[in-house]
């Protein structure tokens, strides 16, 4: 356990000093704030407040020390809470504009997978089931086209036909955040903007999931024990619940793991189009202002997430896999 939570440390240590040299080589952003025809003084009392006429290593020892919650003072260690500097533009703290934006974010990614997570398994270990047949080839040809699919051209499609053809089958709008203000009653929960960027995000771990599980399932069903188990006289469905899906869910759980991690960061294109406000939105508009500190929180979030879950994941193997454990500890 402390081998593996090392490693991830390791992992993380490496991800972050990746991404902050590759912002530390980006174009000078006290000029762009400035304008290009502003003054040499103003772009220098820009780079002076931003903190961007120190040295490298200097800023790099102060956006490592952003991470640790607590520092040493007289009276001992105290905590002081993560710091990833602030905002170029309205100067309000990164962690507080993250801390807004990522709640609608981690939502909108739960309701997506666990929707491809439930449809994805329920539909592959069908198929796995009549392996071979018509409706199985259907299923995987249309699971690989949306598979293939690019996000923003879903979310335009998808929001174009059931918040704009259909909407008066539907009642869906195109566009909306987590929260919308009533005249009347102030500002409301609207679960329906959930539905269309949730679908959205969810196509593809979902063809991922169906192909997986099928695949990994009809590998299971092929073995001798299952065999065994078939000449036994054990029904169909008794065979899949207890035999089949808990050896066939490792390759399952790691896409899942993976795809997870990865929609914090393809929220992007499907916020933008939906007009969800979580941090992928903020991600954009930080991009588009070239607001460097919160694309970099944004990004940090998203690598301390992908590295968590894995973590997580490994440990879960050796609950679904007991091979794992013994194998990790040999």
């Amino acid at each position: 356990m402390g081998r593996k939570a090392l490693q991830g440390l390791s992992v993380l240590w490496g991800t972050l000093t990746l991404v902050f040299l590759l912002f530390a080589m980006a174009p000078d952003p006290a000029r762009q704030l400035a304008g290009q025809n502003e003054s040499e003084e103003v772009v220098e009392a820009i780079r002076t407040k931003l903190g961007l006429n120190q040295p490298l290593h200097l800023r790099y020892a102060s956006f490592l020390s952003g991470f640790l919650p607590v520092s040493l003072g007289e009276s001992g260690l105290a905590w002081t809470g993560f710091d990833l500097g602030k905002s170029y533009v309205s100067d309000r703290p990164v962690v507080d504009a993250i801390a807004d934006a990522l709640p609608a974010t981690v939502l909108l990614a739960v309701t997506a997978m666990g929707l491809a997570m439930a449809l994805g398994l329920c539909i592959g270990f069908g198929l796995a089931m009549v392996s071979g047949g018509a409706l199985d080839r259907w299923v995987l040809g249309i699971a690989a086209v949306g598979m293939s699919a690019p996000s923003f051209v879903m979310a335009i499609l998808v929001s174009w036909l059931f918040g704009s053809v259909w909407h008066h089958w539907t009642g869906l709008p195109m566009t909306g955040g987590l929260w919308e203000v009533h005249p009347f009653e102030g500002p409301q929960l609207a679960w329906k903007h959930l539905i269309l960027p949730a679908l959205t995000l969810g196509v593809r771990p979902l063809a991922v999931v169906i192909q997986l599980t099928r695949n990994s399932a009809v590998d299971v069903l092929n073995m001798s024990f299952i065999r065994t188990a078939r000449s036994k006289g054990i029904s169909s469905f008794r065979l899949l619940v207890h035999h089949v899906v808990r050896n066939a869910l490792n390759p399952v759980l790691t896409a899942a793991s993976g795809w997870f991690a990865s929609m914090l960061a393809g929220a992007v294109f499907v916020e933008y189009v939906f007009g969800w406000r979580g941090m992928g939105m903020l991600m954009f508009q930080a991009l588009e202002q070239s607001d460097l500190p919160i694309v970099l929180g944004c990004v940090t979030v998203v690598a301390v997430t992908f590295i968590s879950v894995n973590v997580v994941v490994d440990f879960a193997y050796g609950w679904l896999d007991p091979r794992v454990k013994l194998s990790n500890g040999h």
